[in-house]
């Protein structure tokens, strides 16, 4: 079969799909890039015994190993039902070893609006903001799929970045608004590297999604910040934005290392 050039996956059947070579992850040629497997691990997610009156507020993926580029199962378990809260699991497998696991919190919506407030800055709109190659010193067709624009300002650990795709997630299939805003995420690991990535590894084993409200996917914006410690743990810690405004937070955790001699 050939791969469509407008879909990272092809469904295959119930939580089973095909990755097109759009996924290419950014380490390795053989794997698929973390971004978009969170993405479709969501959209399982938000399938799930789906309620209109229910949002989804965290994601935690824990990756526990390379993620080829083979056909994936995504598998979704209620780990704790509820009126109000429920707890679901997904296991992401491939090539019969769970690669992903992922849980995330499901709450009722509320109209709280006398008394909302967002801390989180906010970053410049992306129209005022500069086209860049966010993606240049990393490989990976993944990468090259996406459109980035840069604020001004930016620097080695420290930058803001909007991406966008016109690349479906899913092959003719309708994918929910927070499933494509995650796909972009965990881009934030490669947009305010401290060193370059062919100098040294600095993989994330997980990622941790803390949501606001459903975003908006038109433009995903990345407030980020990478720091390093001595001792071979590093951290990207990043603000989320849309275009209405700051979304909610996300953090990854890294293996510092040097490339095996």
């Amino acid at each position: 079969m050939t791969a469509p050039t407008d879909a990272y996956y092809l469904p295959l059947g119930p939580g089973r799909y095909a990755p097109t070579p759009l996924v290419q992850g950014a380490w390795r040629e053989d794997e698929q890039h973390m971004s978009v497997v969170a993405g479709l691990i969501t959209h399982e997610l938000e399938r799930h015994d789906p309620r209109p009156d229910m949002v989804l507020s965290r994601v935690a993926f824990e990756i526990l190993g390379q993620i080829p580029l083979e056909e994936t199962d995504v598998q979704v378990a209620t780990v704790r039902p509820g009126r109000t809260i429920e707890l679901l699991e997904a296991t992401a497998t491939i090539g019969g070893r769970v690669i992903i696991r992922a849980r995330a919190w499901r709450l009722q919506r509320q109209d709280t609006a006398e008394v909302a407030g967002i801390e989180l800055p906010g970053m410049p709109d992306p129209e005022g903001c500069e086209p860049t190659d966010a993606a240049a010193e990393w490989q990976g067709r993944f990468l090259t799929t996406l459109e980035y624009r840069a604020a001004p300002g930016g620097r080695d650990g420290r930058r803001q970045v909007w991406a966008r795709t016109p690349v479906a997630l899913v092959g003719g299939v309708d994918v929910g608004p927070t499933a494509a805003y995650v796909t972009l995420v965990d881009l934030a690991n490669g947009i305010a590297t401290r060193v370059r990535p062919t100098q040294m590894m600095y993989p994330n084993v997980d990622l941790t999604i803390h949501l606001l409200r459903a975003p908006d996917p038109a433009w995903i914006g990345l407030d980020t910040s990478v720091s390093f410690g001595e001792g071979g743990i590093g951290l990207t810690s990043t603000t989320l934005n849309d275009v209405l405004g700051p979304v909610g937070r996300a953090e990854q955790s890294l293996t510092v290392r040097h490339f095996p001699s």
